[in-house]
């Protein structure tokens, strides 16, 4: 299998909607029908190739002095083959270049049972990922939220 990063470009929107569609278990209607549809067209953003097909897409943006991923996201039947990790370190790659040396993200905290985001925690701690708030929420769906950051070695 030959992957191919490269930054998103207009055409891969659609591409990317289908993807979400299919991440129904991490992405909820409102993610597939409305937040991802515009986050897309103004985050920076890389694609995951692989034949020249779109595969997976990971979006980032600059706030509270870190690069934060706004959503990452992998074809069901390409996941665990190392896509993900090739999408962060394109991400902490985007670190270097911006000269900011944390990326972070948050996910749905370890008080929810929920298999789907028992595997997304599994993932960001396996690269390199922790901890650093945690939150409770009045959103049924998420009742616990956590942020979760990894330091980038600046190359």
């Amino acid at each position: 299998m030959r992957l191919e990063i490269r930054e998103l470009q207009s055409e891969d929107i659609e591409d990317i909607l289908e993807i979400a569609d299919e991440l129904s278990e991490w992405f909820d209607d409102d993610a597939r029908t409305r937040a991802i549809p515009i986050d897309v067209r103004y985050q920076k953003g890389y694609a995951a190739l692989v034949e020249k097909n779109v595969v997976g897409f990971i979006t980032l943006f600059v706030a509270e002095g870190r690069v934060n991923i706004g959503w990452l996201g992998v074809k069901p039947k390409m996941q665990r083959s190392g896509i993900g990790g090739q999408l962060l370190a394109k991400a902490e790659e985007f670190c270097g270049e911006m000269g900011i040396k944390e990326l972070a993200t948050y996910t749905l905290g370890e008080g929810v049972d929920y298999g789907p985001y028992e595997s997304t925690r599994a993932f960001y701690y396996k690269n390199g990922f922790e901890v650093f708030q945690r939150s409770q929420t009045d959103n049924p769906s998420c009742p616990e939220e956590i942020k979760m950051r990894e330091v980038v070695r600046m190359r």
